[in-house]
């Protein structure tokens, strides 16, 4: 681009379109609080994969005795197995957040940091393979492990990215509806 066309640009008289603009304006105001948001998103996270500990042992770790739902999910076969265990694992700590945070927070954790929570699964694989490891458990194979690891991130990603649609859609109503009441907080406004 060039400097003219620039300067062109910073004077012009063009509105940006009110989903956009909208957008924007939270995507800076919770800026402001990234590191309590993303604090509060990695605690959700890990409380929920410790509750699923609880009902479904992950690679032989469990605070509970027997197998739980693995042994449910084992029965439909490996692969099965090590998708619903992973799903369960992740989803379980998603859904803590999906009730203990607000939607907007949501939308800009999975905007900002989205590369970030791809990894999450395989993070939180490696953590619970070092743990089997020290513990002397039996060991999963190699495609238990990637099956575990790719259906981590694609239900991670599914559900993450349905809420901030579901964000973005509300938003766009209310910003169709005319100017929010400013003395409503960003993401409560009705």
């Amino acid at each position: 681009m060039k400097k003219s066309e620039f300067l062109e640009f910073l004077v012009g008289q063009e509105i940006p379109p009110a989903l956009l603009k909208a957008q924007t304006k939270v995507d800076i105001l919770l800026s402001f609080r990234s590191r309590r948001i993303v604090s509060r998103f990695i605690f959700f996270e890990l409380l929920g994969a410790l509750f699923s500990l609880t009902i479904c042992p992950q690679f032989g770790l469990g605070f509970l005795e027997g197998h739980g739902l693995a042994h449910a999910f084992r029965s439909l076969g490996e692969l099965a197995c090590a998708a619903s265990c992973a799903s369960l694992f992740l989803s379980s700590g998603l859904l803590l957040a999906f009730f203990g945070m607000p939607g907007e927070e949501l939308w800009w954790v999975w905007r900002r940091f989205k590369l970030s929570l791809i990894l999450i699964p395989p993070l939180l694989w490696g953590v619970l393979m070092l743990t089997n490891r020290s513990a002397g458990l039996p060991r999963e194979s190699a495609l238990f492990s990637l099956i575990w690891i790719g259906a981590g991130v694609l239900v991670q990603g599914l559900w993450l990215e349905l809420r901030s649609q579901s964000f973005v859609k509300d938003l766009g109503t209310r910003t169709s509806a005319g100017p929010p009441n400013p003395e409503t907080p960003v993401g409560r406004q009705t």
